[in-house]
């Protein structure tokens, strides 16, 4: 007698018949819809398991705060690639393929990792080491081989993304910070040590100023309160043409340099408003403008003839003196008398007032 368990999969079979059309063969084995159907639905099921491993495995580290998140979080992405893999692994072998043929496969990839995807995999093995040797953390503020500054926000198996002060997001290659040199500020928990230079004028009590100064500093909200390892100190560096010239050393928080412009202006604010209270004046240049009239010009001689004699105010401008003699001459003769007798120097009255042998004898 025929049981329901066996009816059932009879039925089931002749539904399923039209799905068996044959695709191809692979490994001697006979490849139709319905297994690729079959493997299709072994791999999804496969991604939810490794999906929900990883979120199992988040959930968990955020329960327990003893666990670093980027190592968690990196250990449960691979929890979900084994998963994955053990998934399309047995898919494979449920549709008939023979695993062992896989090793043309795996070889054609190492090839290809080789030549093509080397960097990726150094980049990989970098975020490897650098969460196994906790060189960078979630939240901490570091400085690129470039100089940039930011905190970071991710770690992931081939890059580190940080987000600067004015808001850029940079993703760092984890190669990059393994082979080149950064900075990390987070890891000194000391904090930050923060230079802001001034000036003060010459004979001064420096030691007034040197309590009022830092008496000033440490009222910063962002100054970190003296202690053993937290000095706050005002000190002489040297001598300048205007004045002396003085430093304050702070400390800070390292989160605080996501606000640099912010962190600076409250200490030089500190800086100023003490002075200005205590009536001590910052030196600087001063500079003076002496206004004085125009000199008179100095009248240039015209060589005319062999005499010289100051050139006339009223002289057209088609009268000046030239190198050659004989065109001088010719500009003298389209003048009234009275002109040119002043250019070659004959008195002016002899001009005027004609000489009485000569009215005679006309």
């Amino acid at each position: 007698m025929e049981s329901f368990w066996d009816k059932l999969l009879s039925g089931s079979e002749a539904i399923l018949e039209p799905l068996h059309v044959p695709l191809f063969t692979a490994g001697g084995s006979q490849i139709d819809t319905f297994d690729i159907l079959e493997f299709c639905l072994v791999f999804l099921i496969a991604y939810w398991l490794g999906k929900l491993g990883e979120e199992s495995i988040r959930k968990f580290g955020s329960r327990h705060n003893s666990v670093r998140p980027e190592s968690l979080s990196m250990f449960a992405r691979f929890i979900h690639w084994g998963i994955l893999a053990v998934g399309i692994l047995m898919g494979l072998s449920m549709i008939g393929l023979p695993i062992t043929h896989l090793a043309i496969l795996v070889s054609a990839l190492s090839v290809g990792i080789g030549f093509g995807l080397q960097t990726i995999v150094n980049n990989s093995v970098a975020g490897l080491i650098l969460i196994s040797e906790r060189a960078v953390s979630l939240g901490d503020i570091i400085a690129t081989p470039s100089g940039q500054v930011g905190r970071v926000t991710m770690i992931t198996i081939r890059a580190t993304r940080i987000v600067t002060p004015t808001g850029q997001a940079i993703i760092i290659p984890n190669a990059s910070l393994i082979n080149g040199s950064f900075t990390n500020y987070t890891m000194d928990r000391r904090g930050v040590r923060k230079i802001y230079p001034f000036s003060i004028p010459y004979g001064i009590d420096f030691r007034k100023v040197k309590e009022i100064i830092e008496k000033a500093a440490v009222s910063v909200p962002f100054c970190i309160k003296p202690d053993a390892l937290h000095e706050v100190e005002c000190g002489i560096t040297g001598f300048g043409n205007f004045g002396i010239n003085v430093e304050l050393v702070v400390w800070v928080d390292p989160i605080e340099l996501m606000e640099p412009y912010r962190l600076e202006a409250a200490f030089l604010n500190a800086i100023n408003d003490a002075c200005v209270a205590n009536g001590i004046v910052m030196p600087g240049p001063s500079y003076g403008v002496t206004v004085s009239p125009t000199p008179t010009p100095v009248a240039f001689n015209a060589q005319v003839s062999g005499t010289s004699s100051p050139v006339p105010s009223n002289l057209p401008t088609n009268l000046v003196p030239s190198a050659d003699p004989s065109e001088s001459a010719k500009a003298i003769g389209q003048v009234p008398p009275a002109q040119a007798a002043a250019i070659i120097g004959v008195p002016q009255s002899m001009t005027e007032n004609p000489s009485p042998k000569k009215e005679k004898e006309e």
